[in-house]
């Protein structure tokens, strides 16, 4: 893996993909359009199409804020519960291909993986925005893993994938 010259000068941040939260607001104007019908013919299932469709809305905007900060000191993780890994503590960034959906992993000294919500691949969509995420992440964990980085059990094989 080679570091572009200037890819890792200023923040980065990656998402969720549209395509992974976008179909879940159409589901939500499906079920706001039977709530529009119910209100025109005083149907029964009024509240719970409403609820329906409100948290479908809900699990999009949640969706949608899930990824990755690249900093200069550390990797952002943004999610439900977001954490700050420093570079230093990072072993390696993996990729991982599992039931046709593509997944990056960060391995840390500790052993611990933390599998990233962003970037993905799902069924073959978004295959390029993926790799390119993926090689993004390699190459800022290179930059900034600092001069005295090495790795903690060199003999030991990296985790499978």
């Amino acid at each position: 893996m080679t570091i572009a010259q200037g890819a890792v000068e200023a923040d980065v941040e990656i998402r969720t993909p549209g395509s992974n939260w976008m179909w879940l607001w159409v589901l939500a104007g499906v079920w706001f359009a039977f709530v529009a019908l119910d209100v025109a013919t005083g149907g029964p299932w009024f509240t719970w199409r409403l609820v329906f469709a409100c948290v479908f809305v809900a699990e999009g905007f949640g969706i949608r804020t899930l990824g990755v900060d690249l900093t200069q000191e550390s990797v952002n993780i943004r999610g439900l519960r977001r954490r700050r890994v420093p570079w230093q503590e990072v072993q390696a960034v993996v990729r991982h291909n599992q039931r046709a959906t593509g997944r990056v992993s960060l391995i840390l000294d500790s052993g611990e993986r933390l599998a990233l919500r962003a970037p993905t691949s799902s069924l073959g969509l978004g295959g390029a925005r993926y790799e390119r995420d993926f090689h993004l992440i390699g190459q800022w964990w290179l930059a900034h893993r600092g001069q005295d980085w090495r790795p903690v059990r060199p003999e030991a094989p990296l985790p499978q994938v």
